[in-house]
């Protein structure tokens, strides 16, 4: 009897883990996009990237709305980029480091990070925040794509 309840038991264990729906990862990110085509004011919109089993699908936050759909099989590459922005200008920052050196801290800027997705005919641009930009990063792999990595400070 206590063969067949062990049995049973790990029959229903290996069961559960073989029908089991695993939640796609979600990430919010800014899209960036040009709401008025044909004039000049791209904006970053709210937006969530979700990583599901077929394809990378990217969200409104505040309406149910796609506003893009990449299938994994269709990325043609993805490209991480970051760039270190820096709070003032050269000549403000020597004038401070000679002015007073300890606060060389506020002048050391702060890291942007983006993620460019091109797919068949269409593509996106995101910024990613930089307490996330590694698990979105990580992505890729996992799915067997590759993602170019671009330090944009560097000449």
């Amino acid at each position: 009897m206590k063969k067949l309840i062990l049995f049973s038991l790990i029959v229903l264990m290996h069961a559960s883990t073989v029908f089991s729906q695993t939640s796609p990862n979600r990430y919010e990110v800014e899209l960036l996009m040009n709401p008025n085509p044909g004039r000049k004011d791209t904006r970053e919109v709210n937006a969530v990237i979700v990583f599901e089993k077929e394809s990378v699908k990217i969200f409104s936050r505040r309406k149910n709305e796609v506003f893009k759909e990449f299938s994994y099989k269709d990325i043609k590459f993805a490209e991480h980029s970051f760039s270190r922005n820096l709070m003032f200008s050269r000549r403000t920052q020597m004038l401070m480091t000679i002015m007073f050196p300890t606060m060389s801290l506020l002048y050391s800027g702060k890291e942007k990070h983006w993620l460019t997705i091109v797919g068949e005919g269409d593509f996106a641009v995101l910024k990613i925040e930089t307490d996330n930009y590694r698990l979105i990063k990580m992505e890729f792999p996992i799915r067997n794509l590759d993602i170019l990595n671009l330090n944009e400070d560097r000449q």
